[in-house]
């Protein structure tokens, strides 16, 4: 009854702001036709009425909870926000998408697991990345060899906003870059060293970097809300080969340079032939060319499909507990 090919389902939103308009919408394209908004914000809710013109407003939360005909509810309100609600929908038995990090404490997030072991909801936290078809495809590549041994990372992933009141800049972006971390090597790295700006707003970090490590790759993570120009940048240098992943390059995102330094053997040379330059070598590079759909859409089938979902409750604690430390 509740399946995605049941598009006369009633689906409830929770919050319907930045993010939350974006499900509102994908939602739609995906031909559902009983959305249900619950928001206390009237500013929100005047904006999305404007928008989309088939959709229902709830002003009483409760109402949703006793509706034995909405199952499925997506959340995308603040962190801060988040556990009283998902305590409630987990109660009345709810499938729940709740949008990341999720939670702010980690009590609170072992306390949700609690619940969820006691009842018959499904959590899946919305970490997009690792539903994106090109990042799936960097995986691919990756436990191919294709680069040989990866020895660095470096994600870049700025932008001018959306500026958080009730995050920093790590919980709202670098968690994006550790999930697709996650996803790569099923690991969180660990830290070798960090510095973050605050520039606006008391105890919120704009601006952060983080010097990682996993296995023996060295990662480096750039990221900031406060950049004049929008980039979503990943590049990894192999010893065969380097990829770069350019997420605002709409026709060739993914490139795979032939190329790659060297230091010649010495045993090969004789003192007088000594030299301590690398060899370079820059050979062609070629575009990947993938089809592909928005990740969100990839996101919201996963969620109706799949009985445990992959970015599960303890996949948003490893992300967490990481946090936690920086």
């Amino acid at each position: 009854m509740f399946s995605l090919n049941n598009k006369n389902q009633k689906i409830a939103v929770i919050g319907c702001g930045y993010w939350g308009s974006i499900i509102i919408n994908t939602l739609l394209k995906l031909k559902f036709k009983k959305i249900i908004i619950f928001d206390k914000s009237m500013k929100n809710k005047k904006i999305v009425k404007k928008r989309f013109k088939i959709i229902e407003f709830e002003d009483k939360f409760h109402k949703i909870l006793n509706d034995e005909n909405i199952k499925n509810i997506f959340v995308a309100t603040p962190p801060s926000e988040n556990f009283k609600i998902v305590k409630k929908l987990i109660e009345y038995n709810k499938n729940i998408f709740l949008e990341k990090p999720g939670f702010h404490k980690l009590t609170d997030i072992d306390k949700i697991k609690k619940y969820l072991n006691k009842s018959k909801s499904k959590l899946m936290v919305g970490y997009i990345y690792y539903y994106n078809a090109y990042i799936e495809k960097i995986k691919k590549i990756l436990d191919k060899n294709i680069l040989g041994d990866i020895l660095y990372i470096s994600f870049s992933r700025k932008n001018l906003g959306p500026i958080r009141s009730d995050v920093d800049v790590d919980y709202d972006l670098t968690s994006h870059d550790l999930s697709i971390i996650k996803k790569l090597f099923n690991k969180i790295p660990k830290i070798k060293s960090y510095e973050k700006y605050t520039l606006l707003k008391k105890n919120i970090p704009d601006i952060s970097n983080l010097h990682l490590k996993i296995k023996n790759i060295n990662i480096d993570i750039n990221n900031s809300w406060l950049n004049p120009t929008k980039e979503r940048v990943i590049k990894i240098i192999g010893k065969k080969k380097m990829l770069s992943f350019d997420e605002m390059n709409i026709d060739s995102p993914i490139r795979i340079y032939d190329q790659y330094a060297k230091y010649p053997d010495m045993n090969y040379f004789d003192e007088k032939f000594f030299k301590s330059k690398a060899l370079i070598y820059k050979g062609k590079s070629k575009k990947i060319k993938i089809k592909t759909q928005p990740p969100l859409i990839n996101e919201i089938k996963k969620f109706f499909n799949s009985k445990k979902p992959i970015t599960d409750i303890n996949f948003a604690r490893d992300i967490l507990v990481f946090l936690k430390k920086i």
